[in-house]
This record gives structure tokens, C-alpha cells and sequence, in this order.
């Protein structure tokens, strides 16, 4: 079989956070299911974003991308998000006619058996990903990345294993590139990465590189460790106190784990308090003391507000300040996504959610 297969978001546009990084995970999991697929005999084609700065410049890259090539399956990989209370697997496809549909089920059923809650197959037409490409396609939510149960559960490995096994039926064990110091009987497997390796682990690390501000060159995160990542690396390793050797051992790694986890969490909680900040300064200003309920008809900043976060979550919407009959839609279509009353409305249980700032 042939498949697409790709990580949300990237690492300008991130995804979730709380106990772990939806961004850095879902690569972590697309990176295992691909080896594993293409280890079974199958081709797969990695159609993951990193250039994308904008949520729907990252979209149209990912779609352009799965387009590109004539597949059986396209396979999105994600992690959900609820203000830590949501729990468990769930797969998103674009129909109940989609043909994506029994490897969905397939899906959240082997991931459900290791522990996670089944929360099962979910309908979403309104996905840029799953209404533009041309395969038929699915997005796998794995687990809840901002709930401690689930991220307790949560290993990288487990979690493609079962997403493999849900689309052919069994899965495989994949050995990681490790290059050796020579190719002599004696020779021992290195405890670091260095300038000629290549592999999963070193892109992981080109892409961590990145986005805390250290480019690898014109080739970004090609899963080569070259002289452009060499030379980011010993910028990094000379930031930070650390032996600048150029290579990736497991103080370095420590340590851009630790620098790159800090900035995702702070990047999305400042984006997040950025659009809260200017709400209520506009709540303030209209000279309301809560959030006003806001329905069709209304025009303004407030309005604006709404939109803007609406269309930061996904949603194709203008930005104009007039809540018409298209933003009543789309806000009935956030509230019905996530369990509220689709009434088009936006009362205190959807300002709730629109000021959490969760796509999901």
C-alpha cells in the first residue's frame, strides 16, 4: 500500500502543550510509524510541514504536499488537548461514507488497548486537512497531551505500534540508524550523535535546534547531521556553558531538551495571554465587569476578538467585526465540536473555551 503520513502543526505554528509538547511528540510518533510501515514493505511519503508561519500556510503546505502523490491513506498524527480533563484516543474523519473510516476504528481500537480511554471515531467536515486532500484520509488524536493520566501512559513507540497495527494489521520492530566508529570487529556503537550521522534522532534534534533559534542551514531538519548542523549545535553548546564538540551527547541533549520544552510552553501561554490581554482590555473599555454574551447582529472589536480566535483554531472566517450569519455558523460548529450547545451564541460556557485557547 502507499500512504501519506504526517506530524500537525510545526514548531512556528505549535500545536498543544501541558504535560508534554503536542508538536514535538507527534513528530516523534510519525517518524516511528513511517519506519515501521516502510519496514513492512509498504511506501510511505512524509508530507510533515515546518515552513508554514501561519496556521493555514501550514495547512495548505501539508495538503499540497499529500497531493502530490496518488496514496490509499492519508494519516495525520496529533495529540488533543482540554484544559486537562479530556482523556483518551479518538480519530477524526471527513464523512461516514469515508473509506478512511475502518482504519479509523482500527486505530482508536488498538490504541484503546494499551489503557487509553476509546472515545472513538469522530465526524469533521469542517478539518482543512481531511476535506482537501484527495486520498481518502484520517487524523489520529492520539491521546490528551495537557492530562496526567494519559501522558503516564503515553510512550512514543507503543503509540506507533498500534497506529501501524491498525492500518495493516500487525507492526514491526525498527532499529534506529547507529553509526559505528569503524567497521572493525572491536569497533563499539558511539553514546552521541555527530557530523555524518543520519537518522530519526538527528532530525529530532535539528528540529528542537530550530525552534529555540539555532538554523541548520538551508536543508533545515533533513534528518542529516552536516556542517550547518555541526555548526548550530556548537552555538548552542557555547550558549549554554556546555563542551563545544559539535557533538550530540547526552549532556547536549539534556539540555536542548530542557531550553526547547521551556520555550514551547512559553510561546503558546504567551500567544494564548496576547489575545486574552486585548479581550479584556476591550471588555473594559465597552464597560462591561464580565463577558458580554454575544450573538448575530453584534459588530465591533468584540466581535473581531471572536473571530480572530476562531480562525486561530481553524476556522476559514474573515476577520471584520460584523457577527453575521457565517461567524453564527462557525461559532455553532466550535460549540457542537466540543460538546456545548450549538445555539451560535457565545455565552459563558464558550467564552470558557474560546479563552483556553485549545484547537480541540
Amino acid at each position: 500500500m502507499k500512504f501519506n503520513v504526517h506530524g500537525g502543526h510545526n514548531f512556528k505554528v505549535q500545536g498543544a502543550s501541558g504535560c508534554f509538547s503536542e508538536t514535538k511528540e507527534d513528530r516523534n510518533v510519525k517518524n516511528l510509524v513511517i519506519a515501521k510501515l516502510q519496514a513492512l514493505g509498504h511506501t510511505v511519503y512524509d508530507c510533515t510541514d515546518e515552513d508554514g508561519a501561519t496556521q493555514s500556510k501550514n495547512l495548505v503546505n501539508i495538503v499540497n504536499k499529500c497531493n502530490a502523490h496518488s496514496v490509499d491513506l492519508d494519516i495525520s498524527i496529533h495529540f488533543n488537548a482540554s484544559n486537562g480533563a479530556g482523556h483518551g484516543v479518538e480519530v477524526l474523519v471527513y464523512s461516514d461514507n469515508s473509506k478512511a473510516k475502518p482504519y479509523a476504528q482500527n486505530i482508536c481500537n488498538s490504541v484503546a488497548a494499551l489503557g487509553f480511554t476509546n472515545r472513538g471515531i469522530k465526524i469533521r467536515t469542517n478539518l482543512y486537512v481531511l476535506k482537501k486532500t484527495n486520498a481518502p484520509s484520517l487524523l489520529v488524536e492520539c491521546c490528551f497531551c495537557d492530562n496526567q493520566g494519559d501522558a503516564n501512559l503515553y510512550n512514543a513507540k507503543k503509540m506507533a505500534d498500534a497506529i501501524v497495527k491498525g492500518i495493516v494489521g500487525k507492526t514491526v520492530e525498527v532499529k534506529q540508524e547507529v553509526t559505528t566508529v569503524s567497521p572493525t570487529p572491536t569497533a563499539k556503537a558511539k553514546s552521541y550523535l555527530s557530523n555524518g550521522d543520519k537518522g530519526i534522532a538527528v532530525k529530532t534534534m535539528q528540529t528542537m535546534l530550530i525552534a529555540v533559534g539555532y538554523s541548520c542551514g538551508k536543508y533545515g531538519a533533513d534528518s542529516s547531521f552536516g556542517t550547518g548542523t555541526t555548526n548550530a549545535l556548537k552555538k548552542f553548546q557555547k550558549a549554554y556553558g556546555l563542551t563545544v564538540d559539535g557533538k550530540y551527547g547526552n549532556k547536549s541533549k539534556a539540555k536542548l531538551e530542557s531550553v526547547y520544552n521551556a520555550k514551547t510552553i512559553q510561546t503558546t501561554k504567551k500567544s494564548n495571554d496576547d489575545w486574552v490581554n486585548r479581550l479584556n482590555a476591550e471588555i473594559k473599555a465597552q464597560g462591561f465587569s464580565t463577558y458580554p454574551l454575544v450573538k448575530r447582529g453584534a459588530k465591533g472589536n468584540i466581535t473581531k476578538l471572536i473571530q480572530e480566535r476562531l480562525v486561530s483554531v481553524g476556522f476559514s472566517l474573515k476577520i471584520d467585526g460584523d457577527f453575521g450569519e457565517t461567524t453564527e455558523a462557525k461559532v455553532k460548529k466550535f460549540q457542537s465540536n466540543r460538546g456545548l450547545k450549538a445555539d451560535g451564541k457565545v455565552g459563558e460556557k464558550t467564552w470558557e473555551w474560546l479563552i483556553s485557547g485549545k484547537s480541540v
